[in-house]
């Protein structure tokens, strides 16, 4: 846990030597768009993955019922 909060210190302190705002990056319509996108994709992905394991393990589950 230490290691990952020094990890991120230390990418905080690089971001700011290069001169790159997170308000900015954040702000941006750009990157806001492409996060909801991701974010939707991602949901999507684990809606049909759960769907595909409930599926696949019903037959098991009424096995034992």
């Amino acid at each position: 846990m230490v290691r990952l909060i020094i990890w991120i210190v230390i990418g905080l302190l690089a971001l700011s030597f290069f001169g790159i705002s997170l308000r900015a990056l954040v702000d941006n319509p750009t990157n806001q768009d492409n996060w909801s996108f991701l974010l939707a994709l991602l949901r999507d992905g684990w809606d049909y993955i759960t769907a595909w394991f409930e599926d696949a393990f019903r037959p098991i589950a009424q096995w034992f019922d």
